[in-house]
């Protein structure tokens, strides 16, 4: 029995992947719920913000953010004469929506290996300007600028789906269905389980692939709960417990998590507030991926992305960089362990047909003896559409391709076994119904009349080296090799 080697060495993280790039390496069929996604809470505060001692959330712009590897961004627009400007509440940024929405079109024609998801919310005083604001929406993502740019959301999408693509999910449902996207439904900011973990997103079709399980955690001002920001990160790492650990099956398992590490420590909040926030669960996140066995994250939105330390006079360890750095080699990392244990599996189901060829070759021999040589082109073909799919399994290892239940060629390598045991015992009795009647009309020394295969046909021109049964003119037959 051939013994297995694996040839497959566990790939190191020390590869070089260009931020603006690292989605690259995500297999086509992986869910968009399995990935790990770092985002930023209040993306457009880091290009200028009025206010910015009480609203500033960001220190670099969302350019910078997505060259760092920010691949989800949270965009509060607000109605401002003839065009959505980005808020953070009544605080203005200098980032426009439009110029927001273009700037990803541009980054993704760039990189269109990546994607962009957009957490939208109606940044103040929505039923003031919902028709106005509905309007100019609906103007700006049905525009010949964005539209081949916009995707809808489905529960099922996968990272081949939405290569190139920005996802737009809104919080406030500004029409009966979504103009591009989706809706986000029962949203929830409070620390209890049962609540966030009872929202859902719908798409724009009726469908039941345009309705996906959500799981949010939301909570933003620690001082409203006893425990302060203990019972934020607590919160967060609950619901990295369920993203980390759970398995999606197929695309009607599929649960998306937005996961928001982003709060602020008091009655009003202040970009200090968001920096001493920021200092805690930033690291606390890190923490976890470090300590606990790689699972993905889904949707995480922080605050001060970029930045590991940020603040002109306290500088505060807030770690953005690092967080985002540790997410993405999230990605890999949990990719490599199921891989791994997918290929495990995978390599008793090859060992198995390795086994079971050798039992059919055994067999032949033994049971088959006369024919035996006629199947030994077709054992040696079995064993090396074997050992392709050791060779296939192993490239696909190394590009995070296998899934749970690959069986590979498993099944019809196993009927080509069962199929050439038949075909051997078929033969056997077809050479001895031969040989049996050749025996009847043996009569002495003589020349050769006829030659037949082992299997019983008759040939005229055997090859050289080939075993053959042979027909005298007084009636004997004997195995010869030519």
């Amino acid at each position: 029995m051939k013994k297995i080697i694996a040839l497959f060495t566990v790939l190191s993280f020390g590869f070089h992947l260009s931020a603006e790039n690292w989605m690259s390496r995500l297999p086509d069929h992986l869910f968009v719920s399995q990935v790990s996604i770092p985002g930023t809470h209040d993306s457009a505060t880091g290009n200028g913000v009025s206010l910015a001692t009480f609203s500033q959330c960001q220190d670099v712009s969302v350019a910078e953010q997505w060259a760092a590897g920010i691949r989800a961004f949270d965009f509060r627009p607000k109605v401002k004469s003839d065009y959505l400007n980005i808020n953070h509440g009544i605080a203005e940024t200098k980032l426009r929506f439009d110029d927001a929405l273009f700037l990803l079109r541009d980054s993704l024609k760039k990189s269109p290996s990546e994607f962009a998801i957009i957490h939208l919310l109606y940044a103040n005083d929505y039923d003031s300007d919902k028709d106005s604001y509905a309007s100019k929406l609906k103007t700006l993502v049905e525009s010949e600028d964005l539209k081949d740019y916009l995707i809808n959301f489905k529960r099922g999408l996968t990272v081949g789906d939405i290569r190139g693509k920005i996802l737009l999910i809104s919080r406030d449902h500004y029409a009966d269905k979504p103009f591009s996207g989706g809706f986000f439904n029962n949203w929830c900011g409070e620390i209890n389980w049962t609540a966030q973990t009872s929202a859902y997103i719908t798409g724009v079709g009726s469908s039941v692939e345009d309705k996906g399980t959500l799981y949010v955690q939301d909570y933003a001002n620690t001082k409203d709960e006893t425990g302060g920001v203990d019972a934020k990160i607590g919160a967060i790492n609950k619901l990295l417990d369920f993203s980390t650990t759970y398995t999606t099956s197929s695309k009607t398992k599929a649960v998306w998590v937005f996961n928001f590490a982003s709060a602020y420590p008091g009655s009003l909040s202040t970009a200090n507030g968001y920096r001493e926030n920021a200092a805690s669960t930033n690291a606390a996140i890190i923490e976890y991926l470090k300590t606990h066995e790689a699972g993905p994250t889904g949707v995480i939105l922080m605050d001060f992305a970029c930045s590991d330390k940020s603040g002109s006079i306290t500088k505060y360890a807030t770690r953005g960089q690092e967080l985002i750095d540790t997410l993405i080699a999230n990605n890999y990392k949990w990719l490599t362990r199921i891989n791994t244990d997918y290929y495990n599996s995978h390599m008793e189901l090859i060992e198995t047909l390795y086994t079971r060829l050798q039992d059919a070759s055994d067999k032949i021999d033994s049971l088959y003896a006369d024919v035996a040589a006629d199947f030994i082109d077709d054992i040696a073909t079995v064993r090396l559409s074997i050992d392709d799919m050791v060779t296939n399994a192993d490239n696909m290892r190394a590009n995070w391709l296998l899934t749970d239940g690959y069986k590979g060629n498993y099944m019809t390598i196993l009927k080509s076994i069962s199929q050439m045991l038949s075909d051997a015992k078929k033969a056997q009795a077809e050479f001895d119904a031969a040989a049996s009647d050749l025996d009847e009309i043996r009569n002495g020394n003589a020349t050769v009349v006829e030659i037949y295969t082992l299997t019983g046909k008759r040939v005229y021109h055997p090859s050289t080296g080939g075993i053959y049964i042979v027909k005298y003119s007084n009636g004997k037959v004997e195995k010869v090799i030519y």
